[in-house]
């Protein structure tokens, strides 16, 4: 079949009326049973290419083949230069062009690949590309030589630091093509180009679809040309070839992937369903390192794995490995493909202490080819070298079967242990400190109400933390009475730690309807919106590197909207410093429009207050693991205690448990006092379910539901084997879980556990 009646099967009619229901369709593309796989393809199959040579990079291009592997209707091709050359683009509908590095895609094409490919969309073939895949249709510069040129967009300055999710602003062209709606949703962003208009190019009638709406500068403090208004989506034809490419990466989440369904509508006429694989329960939870390009064979293998759903397999990188993924998964591959500096950047340098923790609790690396060789120069002992991916299959089989490796007990609580208090009421929102502090032998956590605080419960405790969600929530909700016991418990000898909005409760306040606390002589500056959220780079001061000895002076942390402080009037009795500074002038916006910059403004403070201490943290170290090391050194710093670092060891027979934790003191204890040392579950948390964890779960646990819209993913997982758990306390939540079909429902928390095991 010809590649224009495979684009042009549907129609021009049908395709108008598929438009026009798009947004009903897009919704109920999930609902695919996860048997239902792409090895079925026959001969009306989309044949889809996934270029996966080099330069095709990281986790996004593991996810485009993911996508296209399990998608029904679709034969997925990898391909790379190499086959391009040969000839392979003869048997292809469709090029998809992942993100990478575009000048090493352009070179491993070489010229006579780069032409062909060229030939293949101007003759009828489509054409899907992100981030390099985009740049490597733009015309070349100095900088990104080889590039195919043909549609009329060259190179801006790109406009920021990696993964960071920005907002695109879909046009109503792109509804009208493709069947997107203009709407403005947060898709991710990793240093892609900031195109800009160029000579228009022969045979090329191409437009923009989606613009950039918000910004990013967040590394260092020269300024950086602004991605808003700049391209973020271009679509159009070239010759009888229709292409959709994008700046950013929507293959990278699960809300996304309408958009990748309407790139595919406009390019080829169909109506694409994905058929997302679900964790059985027992699986072995396989990371695949994505750190560089996996080559046909190596990718070939993984849709075997994929297809087989022998095991749950996960992407991991460098980045997700700093964040805590080897905390949940069972073995590792590191693929033939991965070379030395790759290799050294996921599981060695500043991961090789997780990756170490990861081998003495149990866990296994299975590497080959190139990567068996790299892997010889890091930690050849800690390494199962095998000579092929039948041998790495092999050997995933065999640790299957092998028995549960003992895990090590948690360590015995301190005598004396420091007494912590951790607010847990409205407008508070922040479960990673009040792990750490449940862990950690040397603290005995618990949480208290506002209306506890405000009766005097911190008389009994050493320490404080005010956590993040919303300031002027947590002050209304603790009211005249709580905010004046915090003052009273402060200076009185107390610990008080901040964090986001308690770094606003415990700052100045800037006007009449912004109440705060004033445990510091810092006021918070005032934006004229929400900046939004993303990476932010921090530079710790002299003072804070004292505090965090052995730290590097610039640390890259979460900002969640928190405060940019500035000084403000003295506080009595107090002696308050600076520990760090932003160093980087913008964030991720919730608009275009302008906003004060955050650097040189201060993200860490604090110091003595009467007798006791106050640390105010306006980012978010304890959202990533890497920066866990900062969270011990503040509580060092407060209360002269270091917590040790403990986690739960995850087990092979460990159940996948999605807990959608809420700010209910009851819910808090019930995940932290009974599921958390509980060594038979391996634990997420999130105060939404989060679609992009849902294929690697075995149980979702909601404690509180709250509305309607979190069945929209949850029926599918349902359908797909997954197992909710609804604790049903009121008549609303009754009523609510009726609408759950197949769900297990509870009356109280005492039986999730129950549930969960049954």
């Amino acid at each position: 079949m010809k590649r224009n009646e495979v684009r042009m099967r549907i129609g021009s009619v049908l395709l108008g009326i598929a438009v026009a229901m798009s947004v009903l369709a897009l919704g109920g593309c999930r609902g695919i049973s996860p048997e239902v796989v792409a090895d079925d393809a026959d001969d009306n199959s989309l044949r889809v290419g996934v270029f996966m040579g080099r330069g095709a990079r990281s986790i996004g291009a593991y996810q485009w083949l993911a996508l296209t592997t399990m998608t029904r209707g679709v034969k997925a091709v990898p391909i790379d230069g190499a086959a391009v050359r040969a000839g392979v683009l003869d048997k292809i509908d469709v090029v998809v062009m992942p993100g990478g590095r575009s000048v090493q895609e352009a070179a491993s094409l070489e010229k006579d690949g780069r032409e062909k490919l060229k030939a293949f969309i101007r003759r009828g073939g489509g054409y899907v590309g992100t981030c390099a895949g985009c740049c490597l249709v733009m015309q070349e510069t100095k900088g990104h030589p080889n590039m195919l040129g043909i549609v009329p967009f060259t190179f801006g300055k790109n406009g920021g630091f990696s993964h960071a999710d920005l907002l695109i602003r879909f046009n109503k062209r792109a509804t009208e093509l493709a069947g997107i709606p203009a709407k403005t949703p947060r898709i991710r962003f990793s240093e892609g180009p900031a195109p800009v208009p160029a000579a228009p190019v022969e045979g090329a009638n191409i437009e923009t679809v989606a613009t950039f709406a918000s910004d990013i500068n967040s590394e260092g403090m020269a300024p950086k040309a602004s991605l808003v208004g700049h391209p973020a989506a271009i679509a159009g034809t070239y010759g009888e070839g229709r292409l959709f490419v994008m700046t950013v990466h929507p293959e990278m989440d699960v809300e996304d992937h309408p958009v990748i369904q309407g790139m595919f509508r406009y390019v080829t006429g169909r109506e694409l369903e994905w058929a997302y694989p679900q964790r059985r329960r027992g699986q072995l939870a396989v990371g695949v390192v994505c750190d560089d390009s996996f080559g046909i064979e190596t990718a070939t293998f993984i849709q075997q794995l994929l297809r087989e759903r022998e095991f749950d397999l996960v992407p991991i990188n460098a980045k997700t490995i700093a964040e805590g993924a080897l905390r949940h998964i069972d073995a590792i591959l590191a693929p033939n493909g991965l070379k030395s500096a790759a290799l050294s950047a996921g599981l060695y340098e500043n991961n090789l202490a997780r990756t170490k923790e990861f081998i003495a609790h149990g866990g296994r690396v299975i590497a080959w080819g190139s990567a068996a060789e790299a892997a010889q120069k890091y930690a050849p002992h800690d390494v199962s070298t095998v000579a092929d991916q039948k041998a790495a299959l092999r050997a995933l089989r065999a640790f299957a079967s092998e028995k549960t490796v003992k895990r090590a007990a948690f360590p015995a609580p301190v005598e004396k242990p420091v007494r912590a208090a951790f607010y847990t009421d409205k407008g508070g929102a922040n479960f990673p400190v009040a792990e750490i502090l449940k862990l950690a032998p040397e603290y005995e956590l618990t949480f208290l109400s506002a209306a506890e605080i405000a009766s005097g419960a911190l008389t009994n405790f050493d320490l404080l933390v005010q956590p993040g969600g919303g300031c002027h929530t947590q002050y209304t909700t603790l009211g005249t009475n709580g905010t004046a016991a915090i003052e009273r418990f402060v200076r009185g000898g107390g610990k008080y730690y901040g964090i986001c909005a308690g770094a606003f409760l415990g700052s100045q306040t800037t006007s009449t309807n912004r109440p705060r606390i004033g445990l510091a002589p810092y006021k918070a500056d005032t934006p004229e919106h929400y900046r939004g959220w993303g990476p932010v780079r921090v530079k710790l001061t002299p003072d804070g590197l004292d505090i965090f000895r052995g730290s590097t002076t610039n640390r890259t942390m979460i900002y969640w909207g928190g405060p940019a402080f500035l000084d403000g009037d003295p506080v009595p009795d107090s002696d308050m410093k600076v520990f760090g500074r932003y160093n980087g002038l913008h964030i991720n916006t919730c608009s275009d429009k302008p906003v004060m910059p955050l650097a040189p403004k201060a993200a860490f403070v604090g110091g003595r207050l009467g007798k006791g201490k106050v640390f105010l943290s306006a980012p978010h170290p304890e959202k990533s693991e890497c920066n866990y090391d900062l969270v011990r050194g503040i509580l060092k710093y407060l209360t002269g205690v270091q917590p040790t670092a403990v986690s739960v060891d995850r087990g092979r027979d460990a159940i996948s448990v999605f807990f959608q934790y809420s700010q209910r003191k009851e819910v808090a204890q019930f995940y932290m006092n009974k599921l958390l040392p509980d060594r038979r579950f391996d634990l997420s948390y999130g105060k939404e379910v989060d679609d992009n964890l849902l294929p690697h779960t075995d149980v979702v646990v909601l404690p509180t539901p709250r509305k309607i819209d979190l069945t929209k993913g949850l029926r599918n997982f349902l359908s797909n084997g997954g197992r909710v758990v609804i604790v049903a306390d009121t008549p609303e939540r009754q009523n609510l879980a009726k609408t759950f079909e197949g769900a297990t429902v509870v009356q109280t928390l005492d039986e999730i556990i129950p549930a969960i095991l049954k």
